[in-house]
């Protein structure tokens, strides 16, 4: 933890050096056109779109300045949105891993673009998130991503490029291209998880287009930033990409400090005609203090009823750090990824993706307490601990598509695939004792007074709570076929079968001794679980389409972070009925509608019930429960007009618990879910009020509004609701360089916009301002 991180400098000296090679003004590059013949047949055959759903077809040619250029897009690379227009996107890969329009998926789909994120200026996954309908970003301990999808909660339904990234760390968009959000289970493309949803990361491919973009940030309470992205062909079939990012910043919170950077060197290489392999390397690096919020005050509680519930502490700054200076999380890793991918003359595409990641995790920190309400003499209890979580995933995933016609009007594209993987995790966990390192002299707890709540105490790691092993195994299995029945009817089915094997190790006894002998606590569980799908498309006209699906999914008992088989679960302390895996159905209808040609109007209604859902009550302590999410959203997302770009959600969800291994959780609220959210972001482009060129000057502005949720299952301390107002001011400076200023929470308002448990509540940040400059050459 002592050592500082730094940019490697060989990192450093490949960025210099790839800027500093201009492309020839002499050279040019041919327009390769993969799979044309095979393009040809498909089109033949289907109006559905096989062609791009075979991954061929899909180059464009764009010619800058004199030099024409390659462009290979999404669909060749068969990954994320396609169809993007600004912050529109109108179909994607994700959802089916076929280029499927989102009139064509049963499924509720957001999808935030480049623009959208740039126009925000957006910088990490939470970030981009919090203009989602459905989707809450939780305080994930201050440590780490976590969000509530539908009011699930998740700390690894995460993905890059449709490979799973489920380890626990804060995630940049330094070098990402588009965010999706899939609602509702996912099994039968993503395996477990996924019950309220997935949120994939789109990365940005060495596609053969010449890239020179720069960004440098500058802002509130001295956040510091550079960015930059490099690319060009090196000839015909190889181009490479380069992306890089360095932050220094400070917080709002008192002894707030980042520090994090990421370097992500990426290739594409075209072999043959209609086979092409991309290769990437990231090593990423953030290091910043865990702050996991403040305590709650006040609340009348008798036995399990709330009379009154408690509130947020008030009092002092919004700054206050309850914990030690030295709180810190340092999240590292680092990735390699490889897709192969080729297309037949008759057809079928074969593609197949490998992820090796590597994760480091270290955190040391003190917080309030679960007891930690502020008492009657403004004192607030505060522990710590100290835990490294590192962890390496292997995964490799073969899909083979082919479409096909029954008939003139049936036509089918069938998906089959299986995928492997492999992860070995651990999980080191101390105690933190308060100024004393022997166990029988110290003390876990430390009070402090809310007015003075940043401690200089030494805390000693010394007393082992958790020294835990999983090894994981996974294979699957799958096949989807979507039927389009007419123009008219379009039915997706398909069903996966997941073979999860987990071996399970804790080396402390129940005295808490460390031991290898045969007083350490070993388990090993096989799961086979079905996930079936099953969606109905009606289009009963051109622009609109009304949909109908059922879909299931799993969890195996181990949880997202495989932390829940812990010795006293092993051991049968806890009833066996809780090792069986959580479960997954969602029944879901809705529509889209394309109101504009660049304009998409979309809603949905769902039922989402989950069953042995663990939800965390205190630091050491669990519930089992089955929970119910009801509820709904609508979505407008596009151009009103040229000028005018918009995205606007609503949602509304109720979410309780049905049942509980302890009675007094049944019939609460869910925790961190609102019953109602609210979301618009806007730009618009002012430049033809100046009588001046488009995109020279425009203004952006967002709101954002929580109704009040509750922090715990007990469902005794409640945080209010709040409504937030942001806004952007953007002007072309050149004809190659913009600036933007992009101001957060206009109005300065205090608001809390999460929580973890009842006395840790993350205060949202005063009024603060961006200021970005953007350079492209």
């Amino acid at each position: 933890m002592g050592n500082k991180r730094r940019i490697p400098f060989a990192s450093v000296s490949l960025l210099a050096l790839i800027i500093a090679v201009p492309v020839s003004a002499q050279q040019t590059l041919p327009v390769i056109d993969v799979g044309t013949r095979t393009a040809n047949k498909l089109r033949a055959r289907s109006d559905l779109g096989a062609a791009s759903r075979a991954g061929v077809g899909a180059v464009q040619q764009v010619s800058r300045d004199t030099t024409p250029l390659l462009i290979f897009t999404n669909a060749t690379f068969r990954s994320g949105p396609t169809g993007v227009d600004n912050y529109l996107a109108t179909g994607t890969f994700t959802a089916t891993r076929t280029n499927t329009k989102l009139l064509d998926i049963p499924q509720a789909v957001s999808i935030v673009t480049k623009k959208q994120m740039e126009d925000r200026a957006v910088l990490s996954l939470g970030q981009a998130l919090q203009y989602t309908p459905g989707v809450v970003v939780s305080q994930g301990e201050g440590s780490r991503d976590q969000v509530l999808i539908r009011g699930q909660n998740t700390t690894a339904d995460f993905y890059v490029d449709g490979m799973r990234d489920d380890a626990e760390y804060f995630r940049d968009i330094y070098n990402i291209d588009s965010v999706e959000v899939l609602k509702g289970p996912s099994a039968l493309i993503f395996g477990r998880g996924g019950g309220g949803g997935i949120i994939n990361r789109v990365t940005k491919k060495a596609d053969f287009n010449t890239i020179r973009n720069f960004w440098v940030y500058t802002g509130s309470f001295a956040q510091k930033r550079l960015t930059a992205d490099v690319g060009q062909a090196i000839n015909n079939d190889l181009a490479f990409r380069l992306n890089g990012m360095y932050e220094h910043s400070y917080g709002f919170r008192d002894h707030f400090k980042l520090e994090r950077y990421g370097v992500n060197p990426a290739f594409t290489w075209r072999p043959l005609e209609r086979t092409f392999v991309t290769a990437s390397y990231e090593h990423f690096s953030d290091r910043r203090t865990a702050d996991r919020g403040i305590p709650s005050i006040g609340g009348i509680v008798v036995g399990d009823y709330v009379l009154q519930p408690g509130q947020p502490w008030f009092g002092g700054s919004r700054s206050d750090l309850f914990g030690m200076p030295s709180n810190i999380v340092h999240n590292r890793f680092d990735a390699v990824r490889v897709v192969e991918d080729h297309t037949t003359d008759f057809g079928l595409n074969i593609h197949n993706q490998t992820a090796f990641v590597s994760y480091g995790r270290q955190t040391e920190m003190a917080f309030p307490d679960d007891d930690g309400a502020v008492n009657a003499n403004l004192q607030v209890p505060l522990r710590g601990y100290r835990n490294d979580k590192p962890r390496v995933n292997i995964f490799n995933r073969t899909d083979l598509t082919y479409g096909f016609e029954m008939t003139p009007d049936i036509k089918h594209t069938v998906l089959v695939g299986a995928e492997f993987g492999y992860q070995k995790s651990f999980d080191w966990r101390n105690r933190g004792l308060w100024n004393d390192p022997v166990p029988k002299r110290a003390n876990r707890v430390l009070w402090t007074t809310v007015f003075n709540p940043t401690v200089y105490n030494q805390m000693f790691f010394t007393q082992m709570q958790r020294r835990r092993r999983t090894d994981l195994h996974v294979a699957s299995g799958y096949i989807q076929d979507q039927i389009a029945i007419t123009p008219y009817i379009d039915v997706l089915a398909g069903v996966r079968f997941d073979s999860f094997s987990l071996r399970f190790q804790s080396n402390l006894n129940e005295d808490g001794v460390y031991t290898t002998g045969p007083d350490a606590t070993r388990l090993g569980r096989v799961d086979n679980v079905w996930s079936p799908r099953f969606g109905l498309v009606v289009k009963p006209w051109d622009g609109l389409s009304l949909y109908g699906a059922y879909s299931r999914s799993f969890l195996p008992a181990a949880g997202d972070q495989f932390t829940n088989l812990d010795g006293e679960l092993a051991r049968g302390a806890v009833d066996p009925q809780t090792l069986a895996p959580q479960t997954f159905k969602n029944i879901e209808a809705g529509f889209k509608a394309q109101v504009l040609p660049r304009l998409l109007f979309t809603g949905a209604i769902y039922q989402l019930d989950r069953n042995n859902q663990i939800i965390e009550y205190q630091e050491d302590f669990n519930l089992v429960t089955s929970t119910r999410t009801s509820g709904g959203e609508i979505a407008l997302i596009g151009n009103p007009t040229d000028e005018w770009s918009v995205t606007l959600g609503y949602g509304h969800q109720r979410s309780n618990i049905t049942r509980a291994d302890r009675d007094f959780a049944v019939g609460k609220v869910t925790p961190s879910v609102p019953l109602n959210t609210f979301s618009f972001w806007n730009r618009y482009d002012m430049s033809s009020l100046f009588n001046a060129p488009p995109g020279m000057i425009g203004v952006g502005g967002g709101v954002l509004y929580n109704s009040k949720f509750f922090a715990s299952p007990d469902n005794a301390v409640v945080i209010p609701g709040y409504t937030r107002v942001d806004g952007a001011v953007y002007v072309r400076l050149t004809e190659n360089i913009t600036g933007q200023l992009n101001i957060e929470n206009i109005g300065g308002i205090r608001y809390f916009p999460t929580a973890h448990r009842n006395n840790l509540i993350s205060p949202g940040a005063p009024r603060s301002a961006l200021f970005t400059l953007y350079a492209r050459f």
